[in-house]
C-alpha cells in the first residue's frame, strides 16, 4: 500500500517558496499552467549506479511517459549536484534528487553552502533502510562479523565523511561495540567496487545499490538496520539488528525530488502533478519492488514536518 500524503494547492501556496520565476526556461500558458520549453534536467549528486542515480533515471523515464516532456539525467559530485539547483532560483526546468544524507546530515556536519530549506521541496517518493554487505563467503553469519569487528576491527565503506552512512557507521559500532574503520567513497557504486576488490571489508548500502551483485552471488547481505524483514526474496532472511540484542534506533534513508528556490505556484503544480502521476504508475511500482523500497508520496506541510523530524532525530543522535 502506498503511503500518500498530498498537499492541496492552498497548502502548497502557504508552504513552498514562491517568487516571480525570473529564471524559468519554460512558459506560462494561457490557462495559467506552466510547462517546460525544452528538455528538463534531473540533477543527481552521485555517480551512476547508486540509489540516487537509480531514482533519477526512473523518474526521468516516468516524466517522459506521463507528460511527453523529454528529460535528461546529469550526474555530479555529491555537493555540486545539490548546489547546481540552488543556483537557479525561479528556474523550473531543473530538479534535483535528494535524500536524508544530502538534505539533512551533510549540511549539519560540513559547510556545504546549503540547507534543505533553501529549496522547493516537492515530494518524498520512497523510503528505505540500510544494510551491511560483504564479499560473498567473507562471514558465515552476522554474529561472526560482529565478533571480528569487535576484535581487530573491520574497514567499512561509506559515502562521504558527512553523509548518512557516517551516522549509521557510528550507530552500528555503538550497538554492538564494534571497531568499524570508515573508508570514504564518492557513491554507492564506488563502495561496492571497494568491497568486491577487497579494499574494504564491509559497506553500508541501500538495497537498490547492491541487489544485482547479491543476485549474481558476488555479495552477501550480512545485517539489516530495519525493524521488519523485507519482502524481497534476497532480503527476507537477512538478520535484523534488533534480533541480535540491540535496541539501537537506526536512521532511515528517504528520497525526495526538489526544485530550485522561488518556484511559483504554476511551476510547482507542474512538478507535483508529474510526480503524483508517476507514483500511480506500474513503472513506479516496479521501481519500488525491484529496489526493495517502501512506497511513499508525502508533500506540502506534511513533507516539511517529516524533514524537520528527521533533522531533530539527527541532532538528538549526535549530541
Amino acid at each position: 500500500m502506498h503511503r500518500k500524503i498530498v498537499a492541496t494547492t492552498s497548502a502548497l501556496s502557504l508552504l513552498l517558496l514562491t517568487g516571480c520565476g525570473q529564471g524559468s526556461s519554460g512558459e506560462t500558458n494561457d490557462d495559467g499552467t506552466w510547462s517546460p520549453s525544452g528538455t528538463v534536467e534531473i540533477a543527481v549528486g552521485a555517480q551512476p549506479g547508486g540509489g540516487s542515480d537509480i531514482l533519477g533515471r526512473a523518474f526521468a523515464s516516468g516524466l517522459e511517459e506521463h507528460t511527453g516532456d523529454s528529460a535528461v539525467v546529469e550526474n555530479y559530485d555529491t555537493v555540486e549536484g545539490v548546489l547546481i539547483v540552488k543556483n537557479e532560483p525561479g528556474k523550473a526546468d531543473i530538479v534535483g534528487v535528494g535524500n536524508y544524507s544530502n538534505m539533512v546530515v551533510r549540511p549539519h556536519e560540513q559547510d556545504v553552502g546549503y540547507t534543505w530549506k533553501d529549496y522547493t521541496q516537492l515530494a518524498l517518493v520512497a523510503e528505505d533502510v540500510s544494510y551491511v554487505v560483504a564479499q560473498s563467503g567473507a562471514f558465515s553469519s552476522a554474529e561472526e562479523m560482529i565478533e571480528r569487528a569487535s576484535g581487530e576491527g573491520l574497514t567499512i565503506a561509506q559515502v562521504g565523511s558527512g553523509a548518512a552512512d557516517s551516522l549509521l557507521t557510528g550507530q552500528l559500532g555503538d550497538a554492538f561495540d564494534m571497531n568499524l574503520k570508515p573508508v570514504v567513497y564518492e557513491g554507492g557504486g564506488d563502495s561496492i567496487r571497494g568491497v568486491l576488490s577487497g579494499d574494504v571489508d564491509l559497506a553500508v548500502l541501500e538495497a537498490a545499490e547492491f541487489l544485482p551483485q547479491v543476485e549474481a552471488g558476488e555479495l552477501d547481505v550480512v545485517l539489516s538496520t530495519g525493524t521488519e524483514p523485507a519482502e524481497h526474496p534476497e532480503l527476507s532472511e537477512v538478520p535484523l539488528a534488533s534480533d541480535l540484542g540491540t535496541d539501537q534506533r537506526f536512521s532511515t534513508q528517504w528520497r525526495v525530488i526538489f526544485g530550485a528556490p522561488d518556484l511559483d505556484e504554476a511551476q510547482q503544480e507542474y512538478w507535483m502533478d508529474a510526480i503524483e502521476a508517476w507514483t500511480e504508475s506500474d513503472a513506479y511500482d516496479e521501481y519500488i519492488e525491484s529496489n526493495a523500497l517502501s512506497p511513499a508520496l508525502i508533500t506540502g506541510e506534511e513533507l516539511t514536518s517529516y524533514i524537520e523530524d528527521s533533522e531533530q532525530d539527527l541532532l538528538e543522535n549526535t549530541e
